[in-house]
């Protein structure tokens, strides 16, 4: 979820509509494109299931810790800490080499998301809430990563792969969304409903850029390059948000830079 889509969420009177509407828009342009493109393979659909049961599991955790944290806080955790979990499960699991640089980038990016997120709040009966959350959030997104790489590779179809994710994702959380909001649809801040829209578009694109980049290279970098939206999370929570950034946040920013630069090389 990049910085402002999270930023959105976050400020959203209904946290569920918010990320609801954001899965429903993309589905809806995807459905119109769904006869155009080829199907992914029958190899890739057991990996399009369980991306999109991390991705319920994600979208769950997210919002627990938005509930109990601030987003420059929340969203450094959840996001800063995937690319960790990615290359983990690349080595580990996958069987990926890591170049020396890329292992150093890769741990440089790591280290200044966290930093981004260390406040002596967190140590807080709220915060350890907060911090579980996010982690697990880390952890969803990062399985869910790996997972995608894995069926893109198998699907014979990037652009099939894409549209039909989104389409499941939406068939997955709309019928929950609405059992949990049963009763309450008249009341619910529809106003904010465009720039739900908007942040959903956002995010579709975002996601549609990252598999077409696992579908081409590797997956520990791309990973990390993706994460460094967590330092515009940073900069929007103090801006429109009101939270606090100062001059720890700013040099832990600059480290995340300089990491995506070293991954990059």
């Amino acid at each position: 979820m990049p910085s402002w889509s999270g930023a959105v969420v976050k400020s959203s009177a209904d946290r569920l509509m918010a990320t609801t509407v954001g899965t429903l828009v993309p589905a809806l342009i995807c459905l119109g494109l769904v006869r155009s493109v080829t199907p992914p393979a029958p190899a890739a659909w057991p990996y399009m299931a369980a991306s999109v049961a991390l991705h319920m599991a994600y979208y769950g955790f997210l919002l627990v810790a938005y509930r109990f944290g601030d987003l420059d806080q929340v969203y450094p955790i959840a996001r800063g800490g995937t690319p960790v979990v990615v290359a983990a499960i690349a080595v580990l699991v996958l069987d990926e080499s890591l170049s020396p640089a890329r292992l150093i980038g890769v741990a440089i990016v790591a280290t200044g998301l966290f930093a981004i997120a260390a406040d002596r709040s967190l140590l807080t009966g709220r915060g350890a809430v907060a911090i579980g959350s996010a982690v697990l959030t880390a952890a969803m997104i990062g399985s869910a990563t790996a997972i995608d790489f894995v069926g893109l590779h198998r699907a014979n179809s990037t652009l099939g792969y894409i549209v039909w994710i989104n389409l499941f994702e939406a068939l997955v959380l709309m019928p929950f969304a609405l059992l949990i909001r049963r009763g309450e649809l008249k009341t619910l801040p529809w106003r904010e409903l465009p720039r739900q829209g908007l942040a959903g578009l956002v995010v579709a694109a975002s996601y549609a850029m990252m598999l077409w980049a696992l579908s081409l290279g590797a997956i520990a970098p791309i990973a990390a390059l993706r994460e460094t939206s967590v330092v515009f999370a940073a900069l929007i929570g103090a801006v429109f948000l009101g939270e606090p950034m100062g001059r720890r946040r700013a040099v832990a920013a600059a480290i995340v830079a300089v990491g995506a630069a070293v991954v990059n090389l």
